[in-house]
């Protein structure tokens, strides 16, 4: 192998590395809230079937309910959710 060919391993490898480390931080900055409405229905399931209060609460611990969890939550409770 070269060291022309070995530089460009060593870059492709770096990029690459650099992507999967920066992809969980990327996630957690996109993180957008659902609707108020879709938050405001969870909530009511959630009040009148107590055995999703976990689930909420693991979705609550970083203060914002986005729509992936309240779909897990709302069809946990036996209901669908409309694409948001």
């Amino acid at each position: 192998m070269n060291p022309r060919t070995k530089t460009a391993g060593v870059i492709l490898c770096l990029m690459a590395m650099s992507f999967f480390a920066a992809l969980p931080f990327w996630q957690w900055f996109y993180a957008r809230a659902a609707s108020a409405a879709v938050q405001a229905r969870t909530r009511a399931l959630v009040e009148s079937n107590p055995q999703l209060k976990p689930a909420l609460d693991v979705a609550m611990q970083d203060d914002v309910l986005t729509y992936p969890e309240a779909k897990v939550i709302v069809e946990a409770a036996g209901e669908k959710l409309d694409p948001e």
